[in-house]
């Protein structure tokens, strides 16, 4: 039990408790007002040693029997049972007590007792029973005492019935409102509102539970993370209200499938927990295959031919067990993660960027762009002297296009064609990339494809159609001689002319396999060396600018360097 749902249950049996110590002090006060009581304390002792020793010795009995009693059934936790051995000694005793009292009316009220202890501790529908039987025990009562029923006798009787009625309802219906209002604070808590499983955190909970069974009964539990591969396509192609209703689809299948003691969760956006308590890995792993085709052929055909979606539906599936992969919860969520992603992309670098970049065909170019930095982190752990040369292109294109009046529209296209620049070094090995020495001649020609590569890469996605000619002449020289399609001069796009300044800049002051950085000064006087062969002379001069105004010294710095 959570910390604040025992708080609230704790709060709860508080006000319950304090309406039951108030309801048998009350059935005190009108049995001595019966007897009209006096205090004193030989009065006590008198009312003790004559038969009220007796009484209270035959009543612990009486008590103790009866809970012995209760306590066989199973059902009932020691709260309900304390309570039900309350309402089993109350009822007796209150209609024992208007028997013997007889015409002493007054006592009469104390129907009401019962009937509040069965409304707080049972609820609405039990207090209600209690009303009507109160009611009509009283009644018989009066009748069998009276041999007749008096008006006066009848009326006093039919009023104190309808009190009863009416507090049972109203004190059980305000308890019935909590308790479902607490059950519903608990589902919300625990459960996953689209698809009626256990959500992610309820799953760590929960699984803590299982492993610790299975540590006590010495069995295994195995997990399958199940994942919807490339869901965004989905949702995009069909929308977001048929994307929500498949995975209300899955998780009603998966709740009709998975008896106890399995059970699934939904661990994140597209992606299903599994949980099988005393199945092997290999078992779990043929569950989880076959959870997967019912899936196929009850929800996704359905949904793709309502849809006339082209694109196959598919999903990966992570498989671990324990105690081999792990002994606690997050252990063994992690070790499925990783199982997943293993499983996920095993099939090759093609199917990374194709995975992703399918995903985000037809996302507008904004909301795609965050999924696409995904490839250039993995162009960066393949070539780690090219981490960051993405980023620091991109700010020395943006300035530059800023000096030479680009529109918003072409620096947006400039923006997102730099950081994509090099998109296509995916498909190169990686020890081309980081090899120190030079390249040989077929390692020259894959190197140089990587601008074809990138650019075909990124042609079907139809948000980035104008960065296209970016990505693969953003090699070409201004003289001809560049690479792949031998462009010159002003047939090169402007924005691809930008990008070769910025780009080369950044490769001679950053360090490479093959040599060490430029200053600033030796780089600025490389651009100046080769300014109308392999860079625009005009954009040079612009860059060089710039570049001088920032770092004042490099002027001085660069007549020293001519100098030398």
């Amino acid at each position: 039990m959570r910390e604040w749902e025992e708080k609230r249950t704790e709060q709860l049996s508080e006000y319950v408790l304090v309406s039951h110590v108030v309801c048998i002090l009350i059935l005190v006060m009108i049995i001595a007002s019966f007897y009209n009581f006096k205090l004193g304390h030989s009065n006590i002792i008198n009312i003790v040693t004559s038969s009220g020793l007796l009484l209270l010795l035959v009543l612990c009995i009486a008590i103790y029997v009866i809970r012995r009693l209760i306590l066989k059934v199973t059902f009932l936790n020691q709260t309900k049972i304390d309570e039900l051995l309350l309402l089993l000694i109350v009822l007796p005793l209150t209609f024992g007590f208007l028997w013997y009292s007889r015409d002493f009316f007054s006592a009469k009220v104390l129907i009401l007792i019962p009937v509040i202890i069965a409304s707080t501790a049972f609820g609405k529908y039990v207090g209600l029973a209690t009303a009507a039987l109160s009611s009509a025990l009283l009644f018989v009562f009066d009748y069998e005492i009276a041999k007749s029923m008096p008006d006066t006798v009848f009326q006093t009787n039919l009023i104190i019935g309808s009190v009863a009625i009416l507090s049972a309802w109203l004190v059980g219906g305000l308890m019935e409102v909590e308790k479902n209002t607490q059950r519903e604070l608990v589902k919300l808590a625990d459960y996953d509102q689209l698809t009626g499983l256990h959500n992610h955190r309820f799953l760590q909970e929960k699984l803590a539970g299982t492993l610790e069974q299975a540590f006590r009964q010495n069995i295994t539990v195995s997990l399958v993370l199940l994942d919807i591969e490339q869901f965004r396509y989905y949702n995009a192609v069909c929308g977001y209200q048929k994307g929500d209703e498949l995975l209300t689809a899955i998780g009603g299948l998966l709740q009709q499938e998975l008896r106890e003691p399995f059970y699934a969760a939904r661990y994140g956006g597209d992606e299903f927990m599994l949980v099988f308590p005393g199945l092997s890995k290999v078992e779990a792993r043929t569950a989880g295959n076959n959870v997967e085709h019912l899936i196929q052929i009850r929800v996704v055909a359905t949904f793709m031919q309502e849809k006339k979606c082209p694109k196959p539906f598919v999903m990966s599936m992570g498989v671990v067990s324990y105690p081999a992969d792990g002994i606690e919860a997050l252990q063994l969520i992690r070790a499925a993660e990783n199982d997943l992603f293993r499983n996920k992309y095993s099939r090759g670098k093609p199917y990374l960027y194709q995975s992703v970049l399918s995903e985000i065909g037809t996302l507008r170019i904004k909301d795609a762009f965050p999924t696409l930095q995904s490839l250039i982190a993995f162009i960066n752990t393949k070539d780690k002297y090219t981490f960051g040369h993405s980023e620091r292109v991109m700010s020395y294109a943006l300035t530059l296009a800023d000096q030479v009046g680009l529109s918003d529209e072409q620096k947006d296209t400039l923006r997102y064609g730099a950081y994509l620049h090099d998109i296509g070094k995916i498909e190169i090995e990686t020890a081309v990339l980081i090899k120190e020495n030079s390249l040989g001649e077929d390692e020259w020609k894959t190197m140089k494809n990587h601008t074809v590569w990138g650019s075909e890469m990124i042609m079907p996605l139809a948000a980035f159609k104008e960065i296209v000619p970016i990505i693969r002449s953003h090699h070409e020289n201004f003289d001809g001689t560049g690479y792949p399609d031998g462009l010159k001069g002003e047939q090169i796009p402007l924005v691809a002319r930008i990008l070769r300044i910025a780009d080369s800049f950044d490769a001679m002051t950053s360090d490479r396999p093959y040599r060490k950085a430029l200053t600033l000064a030796e780089a600025c006087l490389e651009l100046e060396k080769y300014a109308g062969t392999l860079y625009d002379p005009e954009l040079v001069s612009v860059f060089l600018g710039v570049v001088k105004e920032v770092y004042k010294n490099l002027p001085e710095t660069a007549d020293r360097a001519s100098n030398a």
